[in-house]
């Protein structure tokens, strides 16, 4: 008997997903449901509350390493390879489109990086080649710093700028334990790469900072005004 009613929750849950998408989960229950598929022959709903707890939400659960999310009881192997999977597919679907996405202003620019630091704990600098129509051609990773700080690797920016025939890119950096507001270190390094890109011919369209879900242009926030 027990088993039929954890099989008729289950069966309900995915089908009012099916009918409303997320629409009147709590945030638990949204975790449960994903880890029906980790967990086919045990109760998810207290694993994923011990989730949430630890964490604090869905976001940071995703953020989380695997050797962290495996410490919480009923999360094994399996259940942390399908947790951090959601994240890198989040990614993976946005570059396969790369052809169609387009870069013309500050708001699509925002609306493709804001994605691209999910599950990052440390500062990432990423790399966006655009093509003369304004779409984008690739987005590569450039270089990796440690939680508060990151460097800028110019000479991988043009060698990939080349490499794509691309003269336009756009630079995104993530601030994973602070807020999208742009520093005063941020803005500098933005003039002084732009000036060095300039001299080899590439044009930097703008610079974004992502945090928490958000995306701010520095372009569009007056940065480059003094440029």
């Amino acid at each position: 008997m027990a088993e039929n009613i954890h099989k008729g929750h289950r069966e309900r849950t995915r089908k009012k997903f099916l009918e409303s998408r997320f629409i009147g989960f709590a945030e638990h229950e949204k975790l449960e449901l994903l880890l029906f598929y980790a967990r086919p022959m045990i109760d998810t709903n207290g694993i994923a509350h011990r989730l949430i707890n630890k964490f604090g939400s869905i976001g940071e659960v995703f953020d989380a390493s695997p050797e962290q999310l495996m410490e919480v009881e009923g999360v094994n192997e399996a259940t942390a390879v399908l947790i951090k999977l959601v994240p890198e597919m989040i990614k993976e679907c946005a570059l396969s489109r790369g052809e169609r996405v387009p870069m013309r202003d500050h708001k699509d620019v925002c609306e493709f990086f804001r994605y691209q630091f999910i599950g990052y704990k440390n500062e990432i600098v990423k790399a966006a080649f655009i093509d003369d129509r304004l779409r984008l051609v690739r987005c590569v990773d450039i270089t990796e710093g440690g939680p508060d700080a990151v460097n800028f690797d110019v000479r991988s920016i043009v060698a990939k700028s080349l490499k794509y025939n691309c003269t336009n890119v756009v630079l995104a950096h993530n601030h994973p334990n602070g807020d999208a507001m742009p520093s005063d270190g941020d803005i500098r390094v933005t003039v002084d790469i732009h000036n060095m890109l300039k001299t080899m011919g590439i044009r930097l369209l703008d610079h974004v900072v992502v945090a928490g879900g958000n995306a701010v242009s520095l372009k569009e926030s007056g940065a480059f005004a003094m440029l």
